[in-house]
């Protein structure tokens, strides 16, 4: 709600436009995770991971009468490699797309065509082959159900009351938190399988059903517009894994992908992506895999002084609670990305 009210604040006030041409930057990576309309109900938590076709479509055409270019994750590169050959260029825009999902290729891409707009999507191996889970999706969804769960945790079995949708939300986030921040990423994929099975959740099933396969992946590669990027190979929190093991992740989800495309992923996404789970180790580790970019989920336009921080770029959600072209606009102003980084334009700390 307070990020409504700053954001509503900017845009009414003046602020956004007033300041976009000096705090904007040279452009922005947009970020979206599934593309696709769904019911925003009581109990919805990862509803901000969804924004609806239209209002993509909507966007696109708004940033195009504003001026902006769409380039792709190359281009970007390129431009924060070469600030003077660029110089006097428009404003850009480079949208991503995480995990996968089978709503990109059926209701996003169909868009960027349309528009003739570059994209990239970040592919997991593990959430691909159907051997990794969306365990955040599979928590949703037994606790949707459910008014009561028994959760087999490190500490011991814990009982939760989930009976009315105040509680729903509040166990679910407080649960994840848990699950991403404070547990060992392989005890915590085998905590949420436990869950699953004893509430008669199908989790592969479901990953399956919603991730595209290497055959979906390999059509989408043809297409000119179109990036594949790197996402690690299980969509572990990097950090919390030790480096070896996230060197590895990172790696093979590379290797992986090359040998089905023939064609090297040199974009990165970090799963998560926050400062939590993605930092100076993680930017390290990707600047020494060769990685020509590395996205993170910090919010912030690019400026020119990204270009020493290739690997630590931050990008700008489609989040599904904003889906109003003023929230975008003032996103892509610059003036949040200075008010959350201290009026620092870069965030690596």
């Amino acid at each position: 709600m307070w990020r409504k009210i700053v954001l509503n604040t900017l845009y009414y006030t003046g602020a956004e436009s007033l300041l976009t041409p000096v705090l904007g930057g040279i452009g922005s990576i947009l970020m979206l995770h599934r593309v696709q309309n769904v019911a925003l109900t009581p109990f919805s938590p990862n509803y901000h991971l969804s924004a609806s076709p239209e209002f993509l479509d909507e966007v696109i055409l708004d940033l195009k009468t504003g001026g902006y270019e769409f380039i792709s994750l190359d281009e970007v590169a390129m431009r924060l490699e070469n600030p003077a050959q660029y110089k006097n260029a428009k404003p850009f825009i480079c949208i991503t797309l995480d995990d996968g999902y089978k709503d990109n290729t059926t209701n996003a891409v169909p868009i960027f065509r349309r528009h003739n707009v570059p994209y990239a999507i970040y592919v997991s191996p593990g959430l691909t082959e159907g051997k990794s889970t969306l365990w955040w999706e599979d928590v949703e969804h037994v606790i949707a159900k459910q008014k009561k769960i028994t959760v087999e945790l490190p500490d011991g079995r814990q009982e939760f009351d989930v009976s009315t949708y105040e509680k729903k939300n509040t166990i679910y986030f407080q649960l994840v938190k848990r699950l991403l921040l404070d547990i060992d990423q392989v005890l915590q994929r085998e905590i949420v399988t436990k869950l699953c099975k004893a509430y008669g959740f199908d989790a592969k099933a479901h990953v399956l059903e919603n991730i595209m396969n290497w055959e979906e992946i390999k059509a989408l590669a043809k297409d000119p517009l179109c990036t594949i990027g790197a996402h690690t190979m299980n969509h572990y929190a990097l950090s919390k894994i030790d480096k070896d093991y996230a060197r590895s992740e990172m790696q093979e989800s590379r290797e992986v992908i090359k040998s089905i495309l023939g064609k090297d992923p040199i974009h990165f996404a970090y799963p998560y992506g926050m400062k939590d789970v993605a930092g100076k180790r993680e930017f390290e580790i990707a600047t020494e895999l060769g990685f020509r970019t590395a996205a993170t989920t910090r919010h912030g336009v690019l400026y020119n002084e990204h270009q020493d921080h290739m690997t630590a770029l931050p990008r700008v959600s489609l989040n599904g609670h904003h889906q109003s072209k003023r929230y975008v606009k003032t996103l892509l102003s610059g003036v949040p990305t200075r008010l959350k980084n201290k009026s620092s334009k870069v965030d690596i700390a």
